[in-house]
């Protein structure tokens, strides 16, 4: 094997990898989803992996942006 066909050989494998994973990585989030109660999720009130974060000003600060 040459040594300019090992990139080649790299990128011929990990490209294929990547999207049989993208693939399976979707598939299990809709079958997740699919085994969720339907009334319990409501996208727009709940977020499955973030919180939402509010800063409130401490003492000394008047809250107003600058």
């Amino acid at each position: 094997m040459d040594l300019n066909n090992v990139p080649s050989a790299i990128i011929i494998v990990t490209v294929p990898v990547a999207v049989v994973l993208a693939v399976g990585s979707f598939m299990r989030r809709k079958l997740r989803e699919r085994r969720r109660p339907r009334e319990a999720f409501d996208a727009s009130k709940e977020n499955d992996f973030f919180e939402r974060f509010v800063l409130k000003p401490t003492s000394g600060q008047s809250g107003e942006p600058l």
